[in-house]
């Protein structure tokens, strides 16, 4: 009797563990299909935000752009262009801006040469507008 119970048991055993195996073998596959086709989107929008960057990289004119921020090549935000954290206090974001206005202000390179002073005044006004975006944003 408690052979035929043992032997039971082995069988229910082997039937759920064979059973479990092919539920899991079946979500596993299923799993390793939407991993590829998610991977397969990334890279896809990957390739189409290179083409699109490509595409605008031409049009951009930053003499007539109204936000300096947007006009910049790498469109980075506020906290990327002053170099602080996104959550830096104000007293961290107005040192940063300031040390940044001292090295590209307009005024100290401007025995440089006219194109090294333009340069040197877009990067100022994106200083400017991304110091202007953190005091909206962070409200002081």
């Amino acid at each position: 009797m408690q052979l035929l119970a043992l032997i039971g048991a082995a069988f229910l055993v082997y039937w759920v563990v064979t059973h479990l195996g092919l539920v899991f073998g079946l979500i596993f596959a299923f799993a390793k299909f939407i991993v590829f086709a998610l991977g397969a989107l990334i890279i896809l929008g990957i390739v189409m935000q290179m083409i699109s960057g490509k595409k605008n990289a031409g049009n951009t004119d930053q003499k007539t752009a109204k936000d300096p921020i947007a006009a910049s090549p790498a469109n980075r935000r506020w906290f990327e262009v002053l170099g602080v954290n996104e959550f830096a206090s104000p007293d961290e974001i107005k040192r940063a801006y300031r040390d940044l206005i001292r090295q590209y202000h307009p005024d100290k390179v401007g025995a440089m040469g006219e194109k090294i002073r333009e340069l040197a005044m877009r990067e100022t006004q994106i200083i400017n507008a991304a110091f202007q975006k953190a005091r909206l944003n962070r409200r002081f």
